[in-house]
């Protein structure tokens, strides 16, 4: 077999992969606690290559803003608020219980509209999503 003939059949045996090879999308159920607020999602547990998928795990930055809110909730209180990039929405739904109104965004919303509909009960009704 000459050189040109091996490329050849090399060439032949390149497998294509699907794109939710590269893509995680195993979200699972996560207790998150800050001060006495635990807060149930569904998010990743890490991160995926793909661009759109980074605000489907709960960053460091939220956690420690979630331990800072939930502190210092009074300051919520009355208050209406716009996030935007919500990702899965953990800031948010914590904010949900202590403010006014609450307009949770974000370009990739199916996890978050799922996890709205997991957090926000009829009693706290004052959380909804904008997309796109």
């Amino acid at each position: 077999m000459n050189r040109e003939e091996k490329e050849e059949e090399e060439e032949e045996e390149i497998v294509c992969l699907d794109e939710s090879f590269f893509i995680n999308d195993n979200y699972q159920l996560t207790t998150f606690t800050f001060g006495s607020q635990a807060i149930e999602l569904l998010c990743l547990h890490s991160s995926s290559t793909d661009f759109d998928l980074t605000g489907q795990l709960v960053w460091p930055g939220a956690m420690l803003l979630n331990d800072y809110l939930a502190k210092n909730a009074e300051m919520l209180r009355g208050c209406s608020i716009i996030e935007l990039g919500s990702g899965v929405g953990v800031t948010g739904i914590l904010c949900s219980r202590f403010c006014r109104q609450l307009l949770l965004t974000d370009h990739n919303d199916e996890i978050l509209k799922k996890n709205i509909e997991l957090c926000v009960s009829s009693e706290n009704p004052n959380c909804c999503t904008a997309c796109g």
